[in-house]
C-alpha cells in the first residue's frame, strides 16, 4: 500500500526488461510516493482509477500490447483494472498480490468495525485510514473480477508470506477464466528481499513474458 514507483521491484524491472527491448511505465499511486494527497484517503477504487489513467497515457504514448504487472495491493489493482479492459490488457502478472479484500478486515471483529464507522478513521500501522477504505474493501469482489480474466495470468508468490498468504495466488489459479500460471517461491516472505528472490521473481518474468504476448523486437 505504501511502495513508491522507485522500490527495489519496481527498479529491477526497469533494469532488466528494457534493454531487452520493452517499454516499462512506472508511476505512483494518489497518496504515496511523490504524489499529492493525504494517505488516509486511499482507497483500492482509487488506485484502480490510478491504473485507468496510467492505461490511457500508455496507449497515448505507443499503443501497443500491455501486460500490467503489480504487487501486494497493486496486483489486486492490477486484477481488477484487467477485468475493466479486457481489449487493452494482454495480461497480468501478480507478486504476492491480494485476491480477496477481506484479507484487510479478517482480523477485526464487528465491534471494532463499527467503532471505525463512528469515528471515521482507524489507525493503520503509523498513520490513519478513513471510514472510506472500510466501505471500499467490504464492497469489493475481487474474485469476481478475476472470474472475468480471459488473458494469461502469471502469480508469482513466496510461501513464508505472512502479509498475504499464499492462499491468495491459489485463488488467482481456480478462478481466472483463462490461463494461469503460479510459481511459488519456498522460504520467500512478502517483499521477495531474501537472497536470490529478486533474481528468482525477474527469471520467472522473463521466461512467462514471451510466453504471454509476442515479444518486442530485438533492440540494436
Amino acid at each position: 500500500m505504501e511502495s513508491t514507483r522507485g522500490g527495489a521491484k519496481q527498479t529491477a524491472i526497469v533494469n532488466e526488461f528494457v534493454p531487452l527491448g520493452y517499454s516499462v511505465l512506472r508511476f505512483d499511486f494518489s497518496y504515496v510516493g511523490d504524489s499529492e494527497g493525504d494517505f488516509e484517503d486511499l482507497t483500492v477504487r482509487g488506485e484502480v482509477d490510478d491504473l485507468h489513467g496510467a492505461l490511457d497515457f500508455a496507449h497515448e504514448l505507443a499503443p501497443s500490447s500491455l501486460v500490467l504487472v503489480g504487487s501486494s495491493l497493486g496486483g489486486a489493482v492490477a486484477l481488477l483494472g484487467a477485468a475493466d479492459r479486457p481489449a487493452e490488457v494482454a495480461a497480468v502478472a501478480t507478486i504476492a498480490a491480494v485476491a480477496d479484500a477481506a484479507l484487510f478486515t479478517a482480523s477485526l471483529s464487528e465491534p471494532a468495525r463499527q467503532a471505525w464507522r463512528e469515528q471515521g478513521h482507524r489507525r493503520w500501522g503509523d498513520a490513519f485510514m478513513k471510514r472510506s477504505f472500510l466501505d471500499d474493501v467490504e464492497s469489493l469482489d475481487i474474485p469476481a473480477a478475476i472470474a472475468r480474466i480471459e488473458c494469461p495470468v502469471l502469480a508469482i508468490h513466496g510461501d513464508a508470506d505472512d502479509v498475504v498468504p499464499v492462499a491468495h495466488a491459489r485463488l488467482i489459479e481456480r478462478t481466472a477464466a483463462g490461463p494461469v500460471c503460479v510459481e511459488v517461491f519456498a522460504g520467500v516472505g512478502h517483499r521477495f528481499d531474501e537472497a536470490g528472490a529478486l533474481s528468482g521473481l525477474l527469471a520467472c518474468l522473463r521466461r512467462w513474458l514471451p510466453e504471454a504476448v509476442a515479444p518486442p523486437r530485438t533492440p540494436r
